[in-house]
């Protein structure tokens, strides 16, 4: 009897003790003025998945298999490089349909799928709307007008124009801090004098991000939304966040289905087109896929497959068989490939695969096609042909030499000529 008074007696005081510690607490609680314990607020900088909204889509043409567009062979040539690589999805749109959806045994159609490394094209697509539109006032203005924090700051020469073609000498930062992209992307530094070497990296799709956002006013996700993925007909997709401010993690975790990723390489593919609607002037494209001074294979994040050399060339170990082929290369495994010679788009989603032979794919597709290359489309009563190159009907000229590589030199990060040095700099 006295055992279970004392057990009791135990338990009442526990009770009583604890409510104790929770009424009144310890010096750390946070309590309201009547005395109420109130909950810690969360911290404001968590990372968030924003919708990229869009409507319901459009649907995409699937041509009918018994057309045999795709050869037996081609076939199973494709089906047995899909599963040797690794991929996820691998699609193939050809003469205004798609023709092959290829999907790992866990992935469906309608999953989500990173593919961040095609997001840095996809920033100079909306660069070149805002500056059609004049949100941009030009390419080479200085990004401290749109990031003041930089301002007096050597980042602040950076210009809109080294950020597309990857000179702008930043470097991404070794870590993201947990739910501040705003503060990982302003924390990043100089490796070298902007404009002095040429070294793409996908940090400066987030730079480039955060420079478009602050021009139009709006965030990413709102922006790449209303400007380009709804209109291309896309349906909603995902894009990590982090912070109040809404500023978007670029360099991952920006999902979408694989038809919606294969939808930036038809824009490429149609000069600009979604239907009737002329989503990126096509002179912007044209530039975007043009060599830029520092390397004869790189154009505005669009990688060139001519001229083919062996070394130092985009990474294709045999000439690609459709010469006028572009295609966007991501550090995560994903490629797009485009052809308007062929009327072809081909989207691999996937793990990187070490010593990746840029031409194996598409030209193992552009070798299944039983149709005929080069083929003509009636505008205006004329006939227009598609192909840049004509696909040899027009020979394209030899190369033997590459031409000179301009000297750069890299000068010290200071301030420039008469500039007066300012104390963010001291």
């Amino acid at each position: 009897m006295r055992r279970q008074f004392l057990i009791t007696a135990a338990l009442l005081t526990g009770t009583a003790l604890g409510a104790a510690l929770w009424l009144g607490g310890g010096k750390d609680d946070r309590r309201d003025p009547a005395g109420i314990l109130m909950p810690e607020k969360p911290d404001r900088s968590i990372m968030v998945e924003r919708p990229l909204v869009s409507g319901p889509g459009t649907v995409l043409p699937v041509a009918d298999p018994d057309q045999g567009v795709l050869s037996d062979q081609g076939l199973k040539d494709i089906r047995a490089f899909f599963t040797a690589s690794n991929s996820r999805a691998l699609l193939i749109w050809h003469a205004g349909a798609l023709q092959l959806e290829l999907y790992a045994p866990d992935t469906q159609a309608g999953d989500l799928l990173d593919a961040s490394g095609l997001v840095p094209a996809v920033m100079v697509l909306l660069t070149g709307q805002a500056l059609r539109d004049g949100t941009l006032p030009g390419l080479d203005t200085g990004i401290a007008a749109w990031v003041p924090e930089w301002a007096g700051d050597d980042r602040g020469r950076i210009t809109v124009r080294q950020l597309l073609e990857g000179s702008s000498g930043i470097a991404r930062p070794e870590q993201a801090p947990a739910g501040d992209a705003l503060a990982w992307t302003l924390s990043a530094k100089l490796d070298s004098e902007p404009g002095t070497r040429f070294a793409p990296n996908g940090f400066e799709a987030q730079v480039l991000g955060l420079v478009l956002s602050r021009a139009a006013g709006v965030p990413v996700a709102e922006l790449l939304s209303d400007r380009l993925w709804r209109p291309m007909g896309a349906r909603p997709g995902q894009m990590m966040t982090g912070g109040t401010d809404g500023a978007a993690y670029l360099h991952c975790c920006v999902k979408a289905t694989a038809r919606d990723w294969l939808r930036p390489g038809l824009l490429l593919l149609e000069g600009g087109l979604a239907g009737s609607a002329q989503l990126v002037p096509t002179p912007w494209l044209d530039q975007m896929e043009r060599p830029t001074m520092y390397a004869r294979h790189d154009g505005w994040r669009v990688r060139l497959g001519w001229p083919f050399e062996a070394k130092n060339g985009n990474g294709a170990k045999k000439p690609f068989v459709d010469g006028d082929t572009i295609f966007l290369s991501g550090e995560d495994g994903s490629r797009l490939y485009i052809s308007k010679g062929r009327d072809l788009v081909v989207l691999r989603l996937g793990a990187p695969v070490a010593d990746w032979d840029e031409s194996a794919l598409p030209n193992l597709v552009s070798r299944a096609i039983t149709t005929p290359p080069a083929e003509f489309r009636s505008q205006n009563g004329m006939k227009v042909g598609k192909a840049r190159d004509l696909n040899g009907q027009v020979e394209m000229p030899p190369i033997t030499k590459p031409p000179p590589v301009p000297k750069v030199t890299v000068e010290p990060l200071g301030p420039l000529p008469g500039e007066q040095t300012s104390p963010a700099r001291r």
